[in-house]
C-alpha cells in the first residue's frame, strides 16, 4: 500500500476514534470503564503509525522502474502476428498490381 494512502486511511480511523470516544462521554455511566482506556490506547497507537509512516522516505525507486518499463514496447499478441504476416504476403501483390 503506498504511504499516502495508508495515511490517508489512518486519519481517517483516528477520526472515527474521536468520534466513538466522544459518544463514549454520554454512555459511559452504562458501559465498562476499561472501554476508554483501550479506545485511547487504539488512538494512541494509530497516531504513532501515521507518524512512522509519515517519516518514511519516499520510493524513488519504484517510480523510476516504472517510467523505464513506461516506453518499452509491448511483444505482438498472436491474432495481431497472424494478421501483419497476412498482410505482409499480399504487399508485394498489391505493389506489383500498381506497377503495371
Amino acid at each position: 500500500m503506498k504511504p499516502k494512502k495508508a495515511v490517508t486511511l489512518l486519519t481517517r480511523i483516528e477520526t472515527l476514534l474521536s468520534d466513538a470516544l466522544d459518544e463514549y462521554s454520554v454512555i459511559e455511566k452504562h458501559v465498562e470503564k476499561n472501554v476508554r482506556a483501550v479506545l485511547l490506547s487504539a488512538q494512541a497507537s494509530v497516531a504513532s503509525a501515521i507518524d512512522f509512516i509519515s517519516a518514511l522516505p519516499s520510493s524513488g525507486v519504484r517510480q523510476k522502474a516504472a517510467k523505464s518499463r513506461k516506453g518499452r514496447r509491448r511483444p505482438l499478441k498472436a491474432k495481431s502476428k497472424a494478421k501483419s504476416s497476412v498482410r505482409a504476403k499480399k504487399r508485394p501483390a498489391a505493389a506489383a498490381k500498381k506497377r503495371s
